[in-house]
């Protein structure tokens, strides 16, 4: 391979297209726009408010501090849609009653009705996802995931 060869193979290597991080955010914009429109026409909600129904009504109960380390957003865009789903009536907020501080979140009947009625489509468009690859492709994909989840978490990573 000659000098310029490699040059170019370098270059075409590191252009911000091909960045690792670049490609995931970028299908990952493009999977969060379908996502949106599903659910937009399905039931009328936002992606981070099906997020967030999502984890509510898979756990039963909980609390703002877990949603925010399950979907890793901002603790304010998520305090803003939970006071947006409280005065919906989707959600309820109760006060631990051995710890004043510590408020517990829960799907109102409204809440679980648009949780039952969103899952099975969700589930059907994760369905599809995964059709896309065969099992040993899951799977290498998803350990690639892993790894990825954890060099993110590593602080003294880079």
């Amino acid at each position: 391979m000659s000098a310029m060869d490699r040059t170019f193979e370098e270059q075409s290597n590191t252009a911000p297209g091909r960045f690792l991080t670049f490609r995931l955010a970028r299908v990952q914009a493009k999977l969060n726009a379908q996502s949106s429109r599903i659910l937009k026409e399905h039931a009328g909600i936002t992606l981070t408010q099906w997020r967030l129904i999502s984890l509510i009504g898979a756990a039963g109960r909980t609390t703002a501090a877990h949603l925010s380390r399950e979907v890793a957003m901002d603790k304010g865009l998520i305090s803003r849609n939970i006071k947006t789903m409280v005065s919906d009536g989707w959600v309820r907020i109760t006060v631990d009653p051995e710890d004043n501080r510590a408020q517990h979140l829960e799907l109102t009947d409204t809440g679980m009705a648009i949780f039952l009625d969103t899952l099975p489509r969700m589930r059907a468009r994760q369905d599809q996802l995964r059709a896309l690859f065969d099992h040993e492709e899951e799977a290498i994909f998803n350990r690639a995931l892993d790894k990825l989840d954890r060099v993110a978490d590593d602080r003294d990573y880079g």
